[in-house]
Formats: C-alpha cells, sequence, structure tokens
C-alpha cells in the first residue's frame, strides 16, 4: 500500500481488494483499471484508518452494459461517480470479488489556486482532433471524444462511438461517467484515473510528460471567448497544452474545426470552478501520480 499525503492515492497490481489511504477529505472518485471483462466494485469509508461504513456498490460493469448504484447510506452519498460524506474520511477500502486489478486509485479535490505568468516559450503536443457530433441526434459525447482523442495520441485508434457505448453508464443514461472513461483507457493497456489539479501550472507538468489530458468545465453567456456554445453545465476538451502567450491549445470537440485556442485565465477560472477535475491516461512507464499527489 502507498501513503500520499494529498488527497490522491494508488495502488498497482492488486486482487480483489485495495486499501488507499490520504489526508481527511470530504469527496473524491474512484479509478480502477482491469482486463476483467465483468465485475461489481464496492467501497468503504476509512476514519482514522480504520472501517467507518458499510461496504456501498459504486459500479457494475458487463459486457451487456455498465451501470453506477449511486448509494445514500450512514451519511455518505454518491452522485453517479463522486462520493460525498458528511463527515472528512481519510482512506477508502475498495473491493470487486474475483477482479484483478492493474490499478486502483482515488482523487479528491484540492485547493486551487492562480497560476503564475506564463513565461516559456509554446509547448502543444499533436493530438489528433476529433469531434463529438460523429452520429445524428447525439449530442453529449464531449467525454467519449476527448478519450477517443487522447487514446489515438497514445497510439490507439478508437472511434468516439465505440468510446461511447464503452463508457455508457445505463443508470446515469450517458457517457459522461468519469470513472467508466478512464477505466475503458486502463481496459487497453493504459493507466487512466481521474484527478485533481490545482491550476494550469500543476496540469502543464503533465503536459511536459508528453500526456495532454481532458479536463471538465462549464462555463455562462460571455466566460468563454470563441466558445462553440453560448454557455454549458458540463463539458470536456482536450487541454494539448500552451501557446507563446500561455493560452490554452485545446482539442473542443463541440468546435467547428475542433482544435481552438482559449484565453488561459478564462479557462483556468471555469475549470477551478469545477474543481480542477481531469482524465489523465498514460502509457504504463510513464509516471503521473507524483504530479497528482503533490
Amino acid at each position: 500500500m502507498e501513503r500520499l499525503t494529498s488527497g490522491f492515492a494508488q495502488v498497482l497490481d492488486v486482487r480483489e481488494t485495495a486499501r488507499l489511504v490520504f489526508e481527511p477529505v470530504r469527496s473524491g472518485v474512484i479509478s480502477w483499471n482491469t482486463y476483467a471483462t465483468a465485475g461489481t466494485l464496492a467501497f468503504r469509508l476509512l476514519r482514522a484508518h480504520a472501517p467507518a461504513t458499510d461496504w456501498l456498490d459504486y459500479a457494475e460493469w458487463h459486457p451487456a452494459g455498465s451501470k453506477t448504484f449511486s448509494p445514500d447510506h450512514q451519511g455518505v452519498h454518491v452522485d453517479v461517480d463522486l462520493i460525498r460524506a458528511d463527515q472528512p474520511f481519510d482512506g477508502i477500502d475498495v473491493r470487486a470479488r474475483g477482479v484483478d486489478f492493474n490499478l486502483v486509485a482515488f482523487s479528491s479535490p484540492r485547493r486551487v489556486a492562480p497560476s503564475l505568468p506564463y513565461a516559456r516559450s509554446a509547448c502543444i503536443l499533436d493530438v489528433p482532433p476529433r469531434s463529438q457530433f460523429v452520429k445524428e441526434g447525439e449530442r453529449g459525447w464531449c467525454s467519449p471524444a476527448s478519450l477517443s482523442m487522447i487514446l489515438a495520441f497514445h497510439g490507439i485508434d478508437v472511434s468516439v462511438e465505440q468510446a461511447a457505448r464503452a463508457a455508457f453508464d445505463r443508470a446515469y443514461n450517458g457517457t459522461g461517467n468519469w470513472s467508466f472513461n478512464v477505466a475503458f483507457a486502463g481496459s487497453l493497456g493504459l493507466r487512466g484515473v481521474v484527478g485533481h489539479l490545482r491550476n494550469l501550472d500543476h496540469a502543464q507538468r503533465l503536459i511536459e510528460r508528453n500526456l495532454p489530458i481532458a479536463i471538465s468545465y462549464s462555463w455562462s453567456d460571455g466566460e468563454l471567448p470563441g466558445a462553440p456554445l453560448e454557455h454549458s453545465d458540463g463539458h470536456l476538451a482536450v487541454l494539448c497544452g500552451f501557446t507563446g502567450t500561455g493560452d490554452c491549445a485545446m482539442n473542443d470537440p463541440a468546435a467547428p474545426n475542433v482544435r481552438v485556442a482559449y484565453p488561459r485565465s478564462a479557462i483556468e477560472r471555469i475549470w477551478q470552478r469545477n474543481e480542477g477535475v481531469a482524465y489523465v491516461v498514460s502509457p504504463v512507464g510513464i509516471d503521473y501520480a507524483d504530479v497528482l499527489a503533490t
């Protein structure tokens, strides 16, 4: 078991059960990677590193379809993939009977802070652009489209429609389940986790390791200059890097040409409002845990 002092922890190569401990938090998201084609994942929270709740079902995956359970019990509330607790907890046990995990992780929001003024040269990863509008009548595929772009960058060609099918949550009735998206990346031999970052400086450390990330944000009218929509309650796009002036080079699956540059301050503000959440997908051998843990 690896002990980390932040709200991020992960363990690699465990069978059936994993224990993750961290500083006290009130919320977070579980990630898992496995080649197992079916399983039911449950969790219980720890306080003082000892079990403090009953086991609660979190998610079930199966070739015929996957779903979340969203339990509400003993002061623990789960909304699709996000766990919230009335009282702080400092660890979590995760289990799925008969499942060999390549990775189990937990990430919690951290205190955000403004980035420093950008004072570097441009650094933009060449992420293949893909639109979320690939099927008539489907407009909410920003998450699988973003994941599909990141997979393609790492040499795995999965269509947006394939990623949408893999990430579809029958209970949520959508493809935006963060845990299911990164679990799909893990099933393809990559490491995929949901992480929380403080700011764009923090994100730059991943970009410098050749790791584009999908970030989740929302905006109101006028908050995001050049946005493809006037407003959004929740959207994902790929942060590919930064221009020479520090603006965000993005692959926005809702934008007509996909590749766009958005003002740095605007993206940071609307992303931090969504607690700096991101999909971090990495080939085995490129570390990211030290970044997420600091």
